[in-house]
């Protein structure tokens, strides 16, 4: 039996960090994928092959203990994440994997990735979430006899509270409900983080919309760490800040809903000088000097300019309803050295072959 799963990515579309906190925000699944093809090992332990993760494959034992490497440095190092996935599922009792024969795992997320001068960056667009659903659901549907879980709120919240885990309890698990789900969805936590609403939405025909990757690599994890330890200290700050960006997320994704670009548009406006605030109460730099340049020159245009995600680097969002508006603004940033990706909307969740 072979098993081939792929799962897509994400780009936020507002409410980044105020969806932490019970606000909606909207993202968009994106036409890049983590796949993963499992098939029996050829020889009596597990195999996992990730060019992108590792320089060679790399083999591992699985016990009552766990997840045994057979190269230990290489493994950890490597692979974490997917030993911290194979123990939860094993742990919740959703895969045990003791009682599977030994595969081979192959790992591809060459599609989250750009290359530049003679490396290659992370773009930003969850691949680990992508991956962390790829990964769950194919080892998922080779114990369950090649049946995939279904794409429902249980698969889901599982899914999320996995992945949170992970990422030491950091995260809203937006990424994840996009990967799962596929196209343009509405996502909003309940106040114990539980997943309280995930609805399809439908973009507005005439909303334009332009990805640019600022060139630079930045961490989520480090971002929401930074938020935690400072609304720690000083919450009567950072939660001011944070209800602001509440209130223009609901009142951006109302607009988009209800097809009103030029509000939208404002809101989006008003959602950078929120970001800006919260910035400066948690002494990080949401909006870096690649976000501001890029800023400039969309406004140069008049189009509206934002991070997409946590900041400080990875990729930002353009909008305008005037094409030709767009079309300058991805001019501009080229010639500043900045890459335009081609990238749509995934209507697919995760999917099987």
């Amino acid at each position: 039996m072979k098993i081939e799963v792929s799962a897509p990515g994400k780009l936020v579309l507002l409410g980044e960090y105020a969806v932490l906190f019970g606000a909606p925000a909207a993202v968009m699944a994106v036409n890049r994928r983590a796949r993963v093809e499992l098939t029996p090992s050829d020889g009596d332990c597990w195999t996992l092959i990730a060019p992108d993760l590792a320089p060679r494959p790399i083999e591992f034992d699985v016990g009552p203990d766990g997840v045994n490497w057979r190269d230990d440095e290489l493994g950890r190092s490597s692979f974490g994440l997917v030993e911290r996935l194979l123990g939860e599922l094993d742990h919740a009792g959703v895969v045990e994997l003791t009682q599977l024969p030994p595969l081979s795992a192959t790992l591809d997320t060459r599609e989250f990735f750009i290359s530049r001068d003679d490396s290659r960056c992370k773009l930003g667009l969850g691949s680990s979430a992508a991956l962390t659903v790829a990964l769950a659901s194919a080892l998922v549907a080779w114990a369950d006899g090649g049946r995939m879980p279904d794409a429902d709120a249980g698969w889901l919240q599982f899914l999320v509270d996995l992945h949170r885990r992970m990422q030491g309890g950091l995260g809203s698990g937006i990424d994840v409900a996009a990967s799962i789900l596929g196209g343009v969805v509405r996502f909003r936590l309940d106040e114990d983080s539980s997943v309280v609403a995930v609805q399809p939405m439908a973009l507005p025909a005439d909303l334009q919309l332009l990805f640019i990757w600022t060139g630079r690599s930045a961490s989520t994890s480090g971002f929401l760490e930074r938020l935690e330890a400072r609304r720690a200290v000083h919450p009567s700050g950072v939660d001011r800040a944070i209800s602001r960006l509440g209130e223009l997320s609901e009142a951006g994704i109302n607009a988009l809903e209800g097809a009103a670009v030029p509000v939208f548009l404002d809101t989006v406006d008003g959602f950078w000088d929120a970001l800006e605030a919260l910035g400066r109460e948690i002494e990080m730099p949401i909006l870096s000097e690649e976000h501001r340049l890029l800023r400039r020159l969309a406004a140069e245009s008049g189009v509206l300019y934002k991070p997409s995600g946590a900041g400080g680097g990875d990729l930002g969002i353009a909008f305008a309803d005037d094409p030709a508006a767009m079309q300058e603004t991805a001019a501009r940033a080229e010639a500043e050295g900045f890459t335009v990706l081609d990238l749509g909307t995934d209507p697919r969740g995760f999917t099987i072959s």
